[in-house]
């Protein structure tokens, strides 16, 4: 209670303290000389063409390695818990996922990119979060806040999130980072990441390696018939992660290994009596060329192979139903031209052809899994082509575009999309509307045809408009609203009576709210302050319905503020506070004994505070040194399950100290 009091001490200094310093030493600690420069920084994640934030066509949000540095964040759920409007919960077997806007985005609704390689599992469309992806090695991510179907097709209908890491901008030099964590009374968490880049005559060379292991929680998961599962040291998640870049001329090559996995207890929310393991493996390969024409013509043919084995259950008997050996293979090939038509007008055009060969693991004559027709094989194939069009006038910036896709098992479909801005001096507006999709995967697909009842294409109507002010060289302020109306939205459920993994075309949900983000860098410092809100206007969704409560969804809070306060306390110490405020949120948690049904529980509004002491070139040049006490105050943060399927409330990490050692040698 001591280290508490004095955390709480020194949270409440850094508050209300700064220090004023050369603005050369300022850039020295962010990479900037001031926030005006970071606001100027191009980005691609939205178009074809690198444009700034407040002129890219949807909304945008960049998140720098120095801001994740400065912060200590572990891991990409303490970096994404600071954006505006995404939250996270949890779905089955201690695997966390993440939402947007008060939507459940982990069901192929959110799409992952780490240095333009997808990492939505093409099984179901998932991503597991919790000690995952290498936040040490991350250079910047580029978020769209919004839908992002014209342009990536399948599982961008909320979100998309791009994650740039160092080799992937090509950052040149050697660099070794240790992250070492402890709850109060267990272990917590041990990472180990490498990273070497070389600028090459006319290109590039990087590699990087990530170990670590973590425990999802030092609590107690209680599930909603009152069985306990201790989690302290027996809610591991393990990642094993290596990536290559290589650049030549025209020529890239990528490619990544990823091998995630789950220890968990908590099965579809009911604590079994036995240790399980859920492993998500991953690898990814991209090769493109980029060819000028002229000055006005550039054309980039590209290849991605992935193979993925994800939710794979193997430490279990053949007979036991969530048995599960899938594998999943991916082919691409692509074309894309950029064509400069005038000094006002551009375009983008595209096709991509690929196919997926899925298949079941085994030979047993007990396999339970198999596709609808009986075989332990399916094959897919399926045709995308999408035009953008960009267009710049004096009244107004126009971007236009559309995709569409047809794949094997459902329909064709269409992303139309169309973007106004304008910039006025320091003033920025912009008026956009999306039409997305969400298409089934591979095993959604099955699930309806076993259920006698083929889904259905998940579609949804965006709107959304922004406006931003730059205050002076060292302000910014950002603000929008949004209306998104979603139909036949794909929703998972569990089937008690056959043990199976089932999904059905649920009726029309829809939800408004309003975000804002004021951003401050001056010689002492940094403050950033986000809030966002989001309110529930059409509830079709049963699974993900608030029993006597339609304003809000299951899972998610309506309020959510943040700060991020960075104080620079000498040229070389940097005190950062970050801090969650979030409203209520709702979860089934209990049966309730009368009806038998599960009943629904009430969490109240919580803080998490964080606070992390950066000492750069700390014993020498070139070591960085950082200490932190993440959830001060024992807030104890739990994922709730967005949808009504049996599981209850997951813990947290709850409060951890880390200590993170990094190595740049300096020549």
């Amino acid at each position: 209670m001591k280290i508490v009091g004095i955390c709480g001490s020194m949270l409440l200094l850094s508050a209300l303290t700064g220090m004023a310093y050369g603005q050369d030493q300022v850039a020295q600690l962010y990479g900037a000389g001031n926030l005006e420069d970071l606001l100027n920084t191009e980005v691609t994640v939205a178009s074809s063409k690198p444009v700034m934030p407040s002129e890219a066509p949807a909304i945008v949000s960049v998140i720098t390695r120095e801001e994740i540095e400065l912060s200590g964040a572990r891991d990409l759920i303490d970096v994404l818990r600071m954006v505006p409007g995404f939250d996270f919960g949890v779905d089955i077997w201690n695997v966390v996922g993440l939402g947007f806007r008060g939507m459940w985005g982990h069901e192929g609704k959110i799409k992952l990119t780490v240095d333009g390689m997808p990492f939505n599992d093409l099984m179901y469309g998932n991503v597991p979060f919790g000690n995952h992806f290498p936040v040490e090695s991350i250079e910047r991510i580029e978020i769209i806040r919004g839908p992002g179907s014209s342009i990536y097709g399948n599982f961008a209908e909320l979100a998309v999130i791009n994650v740039v890491t160092q080799i992937g901008a090509e950052v040149s030099g050697f660099r070794a980072t240790s992250t070492t964590g402890f709850f109060d009374k267990s272990f917590a968490r041990q990472n180990v990441t490498l990273r070497y880049g070389k600028e090459l005559e006319d290109g590039y060379f990087g590699a990087s390696v990530f170990g670590g292991m973590a425990q999802r929680s030092a609590g107690n998961y209680i599930d909603q018939s009152q069985q306990v599962w201790n989690m302290a040291n027996g809610s591991d998640l393990q990642t094993g992660n290596a990536e290559l870049i290589y650049r030549n001329g025209g020529f890239l090559a990528g490619f990544m290994a990823d091998n995630y996995e789950t220890t968990h207890r908590d099965n579809y929310g009911d604590v079994i009596p036995y240790v399980a393991h859920a492993r998500f493996v991953t690898y990814n390969g991209l090769m493109s060329y980029t060819k000028r024409i002229n000055d006005n013509l550039v054309i980039t043919p590209s290849i991605l192979a992935a193979a993925q084995q994800p939710w794979r259950n193997t430490g279990v008997p053949i007979s036991d139903p969530t048995y599960y050996d899938p594998t999943v293979q991916q082919y691409r090939i692509g074309l894309t031209t950029d064509w400069d038509v005038s000094s006002g007008i551009s375009t983008m055009f595209g096709a991509n052809y690929e196919w997926q060969i899925a298949r079941y693991g085994g030979n047993e004559p007990e396999r339970v899994y198999k596709f609808p027709d009986g075989a332990q094989q399916s094959n897919h194939d399926g045709l995308a082509v999408y035009n953008d069009w960009m267009i710049r006038t004096r009244p107004v910036n126009v971007t236009a575009g559309l995709r569409i896709e047809k794949t094997t098992g459902y329909d064709y479909e269409y992303s139309p999309r169309i973007s106004l801005n304008r910039t006025f001096n320091n003033l920025s507006l912009k008026a956009i509307y999306n039409h997305a999709f969400r298409a089934p995967t591979i095993e959604q697909l099955s699930a309806g045809v076993k259920a006698g009842d083929k889904l259905k294409n998940e579609t949804s109507n965006n709107y959304e408009f922004e406006v931003g002010y730059r205050i002076n060289s060292m302000q910014n302020i950002t603000a929008n609203v949004f209306y998104l109306d979603m139909a036949n939205p794909i929703v998972f459920f569990h089937d008690p009576v056959s043990n199976l993994d089932t999904y059905t075309n649920q009726g029309k949900v829809a939800t408004a709210g309003a975000e804002l983000q004021y951003r401050i860098m001056d010689d002492w410092g940094h403050l950033t302050f986000g809030y966002s809100y989001y309110r529930a206007m059409q509830n079709g969704a049963s699974y993900y319905n608030i029993p006597g409560q339609n304003d809000a969804f299951l899972g998610f809070p309506a309020h959510k503020a943040t700060l991020d306060a960075g104080y620079k306390l000498t040229q070389d110490l940097n005190l950062n506070t970050t801090l969650i405020l979030t409203s209520d949120r709702f979860g089934f948690d209990h049966i309730d004994p009368d009806t038998g049904e599960p009943a629904i529980k009430r969490f109240g509004p919580e803080v998490v505070a964080n606070l992390y002491l950066l000492y750069k070139n700390a014993v020498y040049k070139g070591v960085d040194v950082g200490i932190g006490v993440f959830d001060i105050f024992a807030a104890n943060h739990s994922f709730i399950q967005p949808y009504n399927g049996g599981h209850s409330e997951l813990p947290g990490p709850g409060r951890e100290y880390v200590l993170r050692l990094s190595y740049t040698p300096t020549y």
